[in-house]
């Protein structure tokens, strides 16, 4: 699990304007929403609410998983309560499904997943509006039903867009600028991924605590690419089973990943920060939504993403299996990427909209000086979908190459 937020598990709904009565909530006109709490400021909400000619209802969630489980949670069938002669007792009411809300807000790393489970539909939404997403990201969410990328013909043919994004963010490197006195904007201590691997760093880098990410950087370091190099049979799967990639993939990334290994202090998804802040370690590598907040706080703390690109990740709106996709769902996504909220939800959450990712795009002043407006999109991945054999490759060889470092 990539964690991204370290927060309560928990739900609230967003009363905006007074809320919902019970009736025009259950509306087959209604627009229900379930997003990640905080990722859409409440202005935003509240404006989109007033011009919406149907009642619309935000529900907020704390963690990105637990956005997956209410997809999980949607689909499974109601338990039957009480004995079999209790439920012909007069009065007694049946367990109802709870119908599942047009919209949710889903992390990129659990669309595969959610698509292969059947708890999603495809987005039903407009040529003029989709035209707004840069293609890459329509590409991105194009799926096969087993939650990998479509090919090029594939997508061509079924034009099935599982998911959009409404934000992104990038993996950064984070160093406290004490520890780099000669450091600057225009001469940053790390021009490229491999500079983490200078000698002065040995045991003072704090990595994620996640195969995907520490791979990915070996894999980046050594051949240029995050993303792994595979051949990808028709149906979706490689071209190898997961017992062979495991073994190609120790004998590739053995090497690499023992002197990457060298430098880290710890593995650590939640608190690579604070041992920044503790002076415990010199550099962190982690997602730019979650270091944002603590530049505002900690002055000694830098970010540099280096000029050859960084790694993508994406919150995106999905359609929970069964759920409507009414015109103001459509309405929804389309407001999302207008120039006006797109520039909110990108200072509200410390990411960048897609619409802002485009080559031709224009920057809204507001955000010229954030932490991702000089990233090299072109240069950068998106972190892709790894077919199942693949992952367990990954997973099987991260045990071996941690238990013999």
């Amino acid at each position: 699990m990539i964690n991204r937020r370290q927060l309560l598990l928990g739900t609230a709904a967003l009363t905006l304007g007074g809320g919902l009565s019970s009736c025009r909530a259950n509306a087959a006109d209604a627009l229900r929403v379930t997003l990640l709490e905080g990722a859409v400021p409440a202005e935003v909400l509240q404006q989109f609410r007033r011009q919406s000619a149907e009642p619309v209802e935000f529900q907020s969630v704390a963690q990105l998983q637990s956005l997956f489980q209410q997809l999980q949670r949607w689909q499974q069938p109601v338990a039957e309560s009480g004995s079999a002669i209790d439920r012909w007792l007069p009065g007694r009411q049946p367990n109802r499904q709870v119908a599942p809300h047009n919209l949710v807000s889903l992390g990129d790393y659990w669309l595969t997943s959610a698509i292969a489970q059947n708890l999603l539909e495809p987005l039903e939404i407009p040529a003029t509006t989709l035209a707004k997403l840069p293609l890459p990201w329509q590409q991105f969410g194009s799926r096969t039903p087993t939650g990998q990328l479509a090919q090029p013909s594939e997508a061509a043919i079924s034009q099935k867009i599982w998911a959009v994004p409404y934000k992104v963010q990038a993996l950064v490197i984070v160093y406290r600028q004490s520890q780099f006195p000669d450091a600057s904007p225009e001469n940053p201590p790390f021009k490229t991924w491999k500079d983490l691997l200078q000698p002065a760093l040995r045991q003072k880098i704090i990595l994620p605590d996640h195969p995907r990410i520490v791979l990915g950087l070996v894999q980046k370091i050594q051949r240029d690419r995050f993303n792994p190099t595979f051949e990808i049979e028709a149906n979706g799967n490689v071209s190898q089973p997961a017992d062979a990639l495991s073994s190609a993939l120790i004998e590739s990334l053995s090497a690499p990943f023992a002197q990457l290994n060298q430098q880290v202090r710890a593995y650590d998804a939640h608190n690579s920060l604070k041992a920044l802040v503790n002076e415990d370690a010199d550099v962190a590598v982690g997602w730019s939504a979650e270091v944002r907040a603590a530049l505002d706080r900690y002055q000694d703390l830098k970010v540099v993403i280096p000029a050859e690109g960084s790694l993508l990740s994406a919150d995106m709106w999905v359609r929970p299996k069964g759920a409507l996709m009414s015109k103001a769902a459509q309405q929804w996504i389309d407001f999302c990427w207008q120039t006006g909220p797109a520039t909110q939800i990108s200072i509200a959450d410390r990411g960048l909209s897609p619409v802002f990712l485009s080559n031709d795009a224009n920057l809204p002043e507001t955000l010229t000086d954030g932490l991702l407006s000089g990233l090299d999109f072109v240069s950068s991945e998106l972190l892709l979908p790894l077919p199942s054999e693949l992952q367990t490759a990954y997973f099987s060889v991260w045990q071996q190459l941690r238990a013999t470092s």
